[in-house]
């Protein structure tokens, strides 16, 4: 027997703006700042409504599994069906390969909703940008089916000792709540995508519910529901106008949302909740806002791949509509008339056509739908994918973020110390130092990436920069062979005008914060040659978003071409970053440091190298390939040479 709740419009109402503040936030993010909460209220919602069904259905004693879960089933498979395979297909018409082959993992991930688990796995500094994932916006689906597939089971073991109900849902809640509040600091990432620390706000939800239909006030008029309602908008609004993604989310600050949607969601017959949550238009769009949420993400997404990060707000304009349009076909033609269809092959079917898709996703992620590709294009495939920097190699990762790796024999070492700019050599020191006899030198790298090697350096979020120089006094203080040190960096990331870096106190664009690090810098580099040391500094390689092999790809609506990238002279590159790498230099030479300039090397007749034997020696703008280094970047062999 199936199990409903009374309906409730201001609920669909509440959806409505939980789609809303998502679709805003994710359009137009600077005008609604705050407005990812609404997945926030998305999850209390449905921690109501899927334990109203469980308590209700335990009290009548005709709760199904089987018709429970056939019923999410029909609710959930088929927009998410039709969104899933649209963007297979349309992503092997304006993606390239290697980009085709991630949404493939995506999807393939999509259909045993892990996607929360794949996002939070590739989340970092070398993934790609957030609005480039068509799909990114499932993880909040796979957070809810983990908690669909696991709760109801609790819940209904928990129902058989009704007197440890609540104490045992209050302990879980804030348990998950303290959790997601220490986490959101230590591990934004993990706070912020996986289930146990997102439990909290489902849980809120459910014991709304115990409330409403296990001790039964489901039909009560809450005494002060005005002051609740009232209460729940202004959190609401305080949650959407004032929280920004650069804040530690959810943490304590997704208390607003959460709090505020339970407050409404008890403030039932209240105005807010009679006259507008329940207004015809407002319910008609939260009666959409399913398909709506999951067609809007991957319009937006594939409009940023086209057009670029920063679209026209025409255009952003423009996948909204698509977006709708797809939406209403999807609900009116598809989702209705499966969910209304009795037919007892319903279920099965949408199973086995969800996974089938699933296994197309699969097959996509290994490379087995490859796109219409010239050969051009398929050069810069090769490029793109040539990114493993330590691929194969035995590097140790501390719990900062810094990176060890040693390698060659056990005479002489040279220490390599530097940010990613300094880790993309690894390969080419790994090639000159495999046939090392044991008493011949050897190498250490000490890396970490977005982390300057300049003291006093730091960076909000990136806790290596504070740990990276004292862990190269502490090597050269306990290894003694250590004679040479070699340091490299793309030194002008760090003080261009929309950097997040710090000197000390002061931010690292103006002229005397940077002129300070410099002078830092030529200091502790004077101390390496006064303990002994070789120092040598490498400068920056040539860097520009022309020498990215993506700048030689036009994409349009209907497919992508390879025209002639523009030429990045010399001249133009040291216009925009010559004063600080002369000083740089000069600093360092000062002090008693060696320079190479790798631009003499990446460059002929004036112009720098964008490819060698017909492909692309970069895979993205300020990062040479391994491949090209391995076999043709030999300006620091002399490092490691006796």
């Amino acid at each position: 027997m199936s199990v409903s709740l009374r309906y409730r419009p201001d609920i669909d109402g509440l959806r409505a703006l939980a789609v809303l503040g998502v679709i805003a936030y994710h359009a137009f993010p600077k005008c609604l700042p705050g407005g990812f909460v609404g997945v926030d209220i998305f999850f209390v919602i449905s921690g109501y409504l899927i334990s109203g069904i469980l308590y209700k259905g335990h009290s009548e004693g005709s709760f199904s599994f089987r018709e429970f879960y056939a019923r999410r089933i029909r609710r959930l498979f088929p927009s998410l069906i039709t969104v899933l395979v649209l963007c297979l297909v349309y992503g092997w018409v304006v993606l390239l390969p290697a980009e085709y082959e991630k949404l493939g993992k995506h999807l393939a991930a999509g259909t045993l909703f892990i996607q929360n688990f794949v996002f939070w796995g590739e989340s970092g500094y070398f993934d790609t940008a957030a609005n480039l994932k068509p799909l990114l916006h499932l993880w909040s689906l796979a957070v809810e089916e983990q908690f669909y597939i696991i709760f109801p089971l609790l819940l209904v073991i928990l129902l058989r000792k009704p007197k440890f109900l609540v104490s045992a849902m209050a302990v879980l809640l804030v348990a998950s709540l303290l959790g997601n509040v220490v986490m959101s600091t230590q591990n934004p990432a993990t706070d912020f995508f996986l289930t146990p620390y997102r439990a909290w706000e489902f849980l809120g939800g459910s014991l709304l519910a115990w409330w409403h239909f296990d001790k039964g006030h489901e039909k009560d008029t809450p005494r002060h529901r005005e002051v609740m309602s009232w209460a729940g908008v202004i959190l609401m609004l305080l949650g959407m106008s004032l929280l920004t993604k650069d804040q530690p989310y959810p943490g304590w600050r997704a208390l607003l949302p959460v709090c505020g949607t339970l407050l409404m969601m008890e403030g039932r017959g209240a105005w807010v909740n009679r006259k507008i949550l329940s207004n015809s238009a407002v319910v008609w769009i939260g009666l959409i806002s399913y398909p709506l949420y999951l067609f809007h993400w991957p319009a937006l997404s594939f409009v940023h791949i086209v057009k670029g990060q920063e679209a026209s707000s025409w255009m952003i304009m423009c996948a909204l509509g698509v977006a709708l349009l797809l939406s209403l076909a999807t609900y009116y033609g598809i989702e209705k008339k499966l969910r209304s269809n009795r037919s007892t092959w319903i279920v099965p079917m949408l199973c086995g056509v969800f996974w089938g898709v699933g296994i197309f996703g699969l097959a996509g992620w290994n490379g087995m739908f490859h796109q219409r590709k010239s050969f051009e294009l398929g050069k810069i495939e090769v490029a793109i994918k040539d990114d493993k920097m330590l691929g194969g190699l035995p590097a140790t990762y501390g719990e900062t973020g810094l990176c060890m790796l040693n390698m060659g024999g056990n005479g002489p070492q040279t220490l390599f110390v530097g940010d990613s700019n300094m880790q993309q050599y690894a390969p080419r020191i790994e090639k000159v130092v495999r046939h090392n006899e044991r008493w011949q030198r050897g190498a250490i790298f000490l890396t970490a990436v977005g982390s300057p090697p300049i003291p006093n350096m730091t960076h909000l979020k990136r806790e290596a920069c504070k740990k990276m120089l004292p862990m190269m006094w502490k090597c050269i203080q306990e290894d003694k062979r250590i004679d040479r040190v070699v340091i490299a960096a793309l030194w002008p990331r760090y003080f261009g005008q929309d950097t997040q870096y710090y000197h000390g106190n002061a931010s690292a664009v103006g002229n005397d914060a940077r002129n300070r690090a410099i002078e830092d810098f030529g200091i502790m580099i004077r101390k390496l040659v006064q303990n002994g040391k070789k120092v040598t500094v490498v400068l920056s390689i040539p860097f520009d978003s022309s020498l990215d092999p993506l700048a030689s790809i036009k994409r349009g609506f209907w497919g992508v071409r390879v025209v002639l990238p523009k030429a990045l002279t010399v001249e133009s590159f040291n216009d925009l970053n010559g004063e600080l790498l002369q000083k740089i230099c000069e600093t360092s030479r000062r002090n008693g440091a060696e320079i190479i300039d790798p631009i003499d090397y990446l460059s002929i007749n004036g112009v720098c190298i964008f490819e060698n034997e017909g492909i692309p020696i970069r895979y993205n703008y300020g990062h040479l390939r391994p491949g090209y280094v391995r076999e043709h970047l030999m300006y620091l062999d002399n490092m490691i040479k006796n």
